[in-house]
């Protein structure tokens, strides 16, 4: 254990890490030895960029963060690190990538003990830090009372500010690490694309000689269907470029429900953070006893290394061969595996169409569709042009096969449709490996497979509904709510086109 005089922490181990945030109160073990905290999730966090001009020319109109002065950015800085040098703290010397080549190194200063222990897995930890001696960001986050009366923080709650010239992000407040993760794929999404790279939230796996890459939205189980075409590759944190895919971290962030891609004992063993799980009197997970009803409605995540899913050692691979958009689609009209052209993807890239609820979050899903481009929300920080381009090239280059796969509801009324099966799931998987017989779906430019499936319900969702016509309505449905989000585009009938959407 190192340390100086002023009860810095420097660099502690994962079991180090542990014991200290036990010791202060910060959590407890389960009885598999997981570390429990139970972090507040406010409703609304703040978020600041500096105003200058490596910010202001790129960033979305639509953003999240809202511009803020330098000076005044200085002058919170400056009091949080006058406030928390009296304190007890912990520093970890991270990256943002495992290879060192493309990697962005990170000095990250918390004074909670499991905070700190967030980044063994949402970042890596080399054996040598930064050995290509590049420019460090600074990370701090520090609870909410150690920024003072800034004027610009007027809401209480969770605060995020980001300086790029300097290289400095603030983190205040009693925030989930999905708040350290999401800042630090704003933060890459910010600068990766000046290197050609692109910065990605989803999985990717290899299996049966192919490299495969999930992207979809919240709710869409993109860990689940990468660990089902193979062994995991990355999970949530991944960059691609024209050298291939490269991991970004050594673990995950994964939503805890019935369809957790690991054994729930293997997943809380000692090393992992849970985030709000209930646990009994015995240190065993409350999950379906009267008892937790009140805590089961609170999101349960946990943070587990990426070997816990058997991922492989090696954080660089080519590719993808094949890229699939996940949807869910409460409408019951999307198919469930559809082929799609390299300009189709980009136009379902763009869109980021799904639903606020995931199919296995709730089986009856309440209608509430979201478009969310690029699949990292309205926080993917430049304009969306930016990484359409890149993605475009990159798909070219590594002649990438494009898939739709819709995760969600089939059949019944709108709303009211089942998630996929197993013996579908497997009969999509297969169709994507194998299938060289396609037709055409008959709107969106889509191609199903063509005949039936002995393991799977018909691919055409029209034949999946008892009334046709009440199909035909759902479908109108869609294409207008296509429409509508591609018009906001700045090429709208070029994306128009792509899905072979007639345009007014």
């Amino acid at each position: 254990m190192k340390t100086d005089g002023s009860s810095r922490y420097d660099d502690l181990t994962i079991a180090e890490l542990v014991e200290h945030s036990l010791t202060l109160g910060e959590g407890q073990l389960s009885a598999k030895g997981a570390l429990i905290v139970s972090p507040e999730r406010h409703p609304e966090v703040q978020r600041f960029i500096v105003n200058e001009p490596s910010v202001s020319d790129v960033i979305r109109a639509d953003t999240q963060f809202k511009l803020l002065d330098s000076g005044v950015f200085k002058s919170i800085w400056e009091r949080v690190k006058d406030d928390i040098v009296e304190r007890d703290r912990y520093r970890i010397h991270a990256q943002m990538g495992v290879n060192a080549e493309i990697a962005v190194p990170l000095e990250m200063t918390t004074v909670t003990a499991w905070h700190a222990l967030s980044c063994h897995h949402l970042c890596h930890i080399p054996e040598e830090f930064n050995p290509r001696e590049k420019p460090e960001w600074k990370l701090i986050w520090a609870p909410i009372s150690s920024f003072g009366d800034a004027e610009t923080l007027t809401r209480g709650g969770g605060v995020i500010l980001i300086h790029v010239g300097k290289r400095r992000i603030l983190m205040g407040g009693d925030l989930t690490t999905g708040e350290m993760r999401r800042t630090l794929l704003t933060l890459l999404g910010l600068i990766l694309p000046e290197k050609d790279t692109l910065p990605l939230h989803g999985a990717a796996s290899q299996g049966d000689g192919e490299i495969t890459l999930f992207l979809g939205p919240a709710g869409t189980q993109k860990t689940t269907w990468a660990l089902r075409c193979g062994q995991l590759i990355g999970d949530r944190g991944l960059s691609w470029s024209n050298t291939g895919l490269h991991r970004l971290a050594d673990g995950c962030r994964l939503h805890l429900d019935h369809n957790l891609p690991i054994s729930l004992d293997d997943a809380l063993r000692f090393g992992t953070i849970a985030e709000n799980l209930a646990l009994g009197n015995d240190r065993e997970p409350l999950l379906t006893d009267s008892e937790a009803d009140s805590a089961v409605r609170t999101p349960t995540h946990l943070v587990v290394p990426l070997t816990r899913l058997n991922a492989t050692q090696a954080s660089d691979t080519r590719g993808p061969s094949q890229l699939v958009i996940l949807a869910t689609d409460p409408l019951g009209v999307l198919p469930p595996l559809s082929k799609i052209t390299r300009e189709q993807c980009l136009a379902w890239f763009i869109l980021g169409y799904g639903n606020h609820l995931g199919p296995l979050e709730e089986r009856q899903a309440e209608i509430d569709i979201r478009f969310t481009p690029g699949f990292m929300d309205t926080l993917l920080p430049r304009n969306l042009d930016d990484y359409v381009f890149i993605l475009e090239d990159l798909l070219e280059a590594h002649e990438t096969r494009c898939f739709l796969v819709n995760a969600g509801w089939h059949g019944g009324q709108a709303g009211l449709g089942d998630p996929l099966s197993a013996s579908e799931e497997s009969a999509v998987i297969t169709g994507m490996y194998y299938c060289t017989d396609w037709e055409p779906f008959g709107s969106l430019g889509l191609s199903v497979p063509a005949g039936q499936s002995e393991t799977a319900g018909p691919w055409h969702p029209r034949e999946r509904w008892p009334e046709a016509g009440d199909y035909t309505v759902n479908e109108s449905h869609l294409i207008q709510a296509i429409t509508d989000e591609l018009q906001r585009t700045k090429d709208p009938q070029r994306w128009l086109k792509a899905l072979e959407i007639e345009c007014n």
